[in-house]
């Protein structure tokens, strides 16, 4: 214990008013805490990142299954296709503030696998589906048991990290949205081989062995998903003693009200950064499902087969999550946001202004358009997740916060099946592409304000005398209204 202590501290995770000290006697061995850290990334955060790519895998291989056959096959028009895609969302958007909510009463070990598994089994049935209705409840299911996925994955990580460590982490996370484009254009390419094999078509051949990898990774959550770090069966009794004095040390405000309050929750319905976070995520996530969804279909239309269209799609999605995580790093060691977040959304607005305008006969511009939009999404909406995240204060408070945002960004999905399903008479997706520039646009005039709104509450904090910090205090405001709490901008 000599190499995390300077003062004796112990704090139990599972009590409501956990053991208070002051923070400045509190010494943290440097390389103590980084072994740690290293530790939680390799069990805790490559598993949930695993899981996370299981699940968007499992959402988006429609596009790819779409221009392998499936349309066809099962008797589906345009509209039709639209509609699927729209109708994982009605359950999804419904069922993810409830889900946020269940995570600390039923517990993740035991929500996350249940949850799972549903959407694995969901998937691996998809490919012996034989009509658009069967498949229209397969979206359905999918939402349903997708929705307090990331909401609880998201809750996870924060129990492990400081906000100053959580962009990075949420990166390894968020980045599972970029390999499943890549990797489901690989999948798609190798299974579509198979079409034909044992009288499957391709794209059935695809939804099957993704389903059924997705059930096997359903099974390692459930052996090795911790509730927290105290039930964590990868940490020592050291290393959980040095959790503690982490909780204590860098969690002054996260873990107030840790038991059910509705004063917390309605905090956070009151909070207008909040609103103006869910916005910014609603926008986002019409670029993040747009090129998801209709990646493949957007470069089948410049002109190349599609066989070619699932190779040329995973260096795009690839260069994505490259940049979003040297971008993650770099947020989290200066500790700004929005400077990383408003050139990313100017950055989709030129891609996009590019497949607007340049003639559709120069498809290799228009292709690299692409590697400019993707890592821009990435980099913006990744970064408005982890920045919404560090400016809410008190476990459900900070729940709610998660719910809010990924339900209000979710609804995203109930319009971007229709704004993507026409093609003018040169094959450009001009509706859809014109709409994703203005959504840019506006993202980034959002973020500026959100920022300017954010420095002005800590320079008020900064100029309190010690009298007024203490009348704050002693009307009750606590968590991220303390008045010793700032804002990362």
């Amino acid at each position: 214990m000599g190499d995390i202590e300077k003062t004796s501290v112990s704090a139990d995770i599972s009590s409501d008013k956990p053991e208070v000290a002051n923070n400045e006697d509190i010494y943290i061995d440097p390389q103590a805490e980084k072994r740690l850290l290293w530790k939680c990334d390799l069990c805790l955060t490559s598993l949930l990142t695993l899981s996370f790519l299981s699940a968007y895998l499992d959402r988006s291989n429609i596009g790819n299954a779409a221009i392998a056959g499936m349309l066809p096959d099962l008797g589906m028009s345009k509209q039709d296709y639209a509609n699927a895609v729209l109708l994982f969302y009605p359950t999804y958007v419904t069922f993810e503030l409830p889900g946020a909510l269940l995570v600390k009463k039923i517990r993740p070990s035991i929500l996350l696998p249940f949850f799972m598994l549903g959407w694995s089994l969901t998937c691996l049935g998809t490919g012996f589906m034989k009509t658009t209705q069967q498949f229209f409840v397969s979206r359905l299911l999918i939402g349903f048991f997708e929705a307090g996925m990331y909401p609880a994955l998201a809750i996870t990580l924060t129990i492990f990290y400081t906000p100053a460590e959580q962009a990075r982490r949420f990166a390894y996370l968020y980045i599972s949205t970029g390999l499943s484009g890549g990797l489901g254009g690989l999948f798609a390419y190798a299974l579509l081989k198979l079409d034909g094999a044992h009288g499957i078509a391709g794209w059935r051949w695809l939804y099957i062995v993704e389903g059924a990898l997705s059930v096997s990774v359903a099974l390692i959550l459930w052996l090795f998903m911790p509730d927290n770090y105290e039930t964590a069966k990868f940490l020592s009794p050291s290393q959980k003693e040095l959790m503690r004095l982490r909780t204590i040390k860098h969690d002054r405000y996260l873990r107030l009200n840790e038991s059910f309050d509705k004063a917390e929750v309605m905090k956070a319905f009151k909070d207008k950064k909040l609103w103006m976070s869910a916005t910014i995520q609603f926008l986002g996530d019409i670029l993040s499902f747009g090129v998801s969804t209709f990646m493949p279909a957007l470069v089948k239309s410049f002109g190349f087969d599609t066989v070619l269209t699932q190779l040329l799609i995973v260096p795009i999605f690839f260069t994505g999550v490259f940049v979003y995580i040297a971008v993650s790093f770099w947020s989290d060691k200066v500790q700004k946001r929005a400077v990383c977040m408003v050139p990313s959304a100017i950055a989709v607005v030129v891609g996009y202004a590019v497949l607007c305008s340049v003639p559709m006969h120069l498809r290799g511009v228009h292709y690299f358009a692409c590697f400019i939009i993707v890592p821009g999404i990435y980099c913006m909406l990744g970064l408005n997740y982890v920045w919404m995240l560090n400016s809410h204060a008190g476990y459900y408070k900070r729940a709610t916060a998660i719910g809010v945002n990924m339900t209000v960004g979710n609804c995203a999905g109930l319009v971007i099946g229709q704004i993507f399903k026409n093609q003018t008479k040169e094959g450009r997706y001009l509706e859809g592409e014109a709409t994703s520039l203005g959504v840019a646009a506006l993202c980034s005039v959002l973020i500026t304000g959100l920022y300017f709104y954010k420095r002005q509450m800590n320079r008020e904090r900064d100029g309190l005398g010690v009298e007024e910090k203490q009348r704050w205090v002693d009307t009750g405001r606590t968590g991220d209204v303390h008045p010793d709490f700032r804002y990362i901008l």
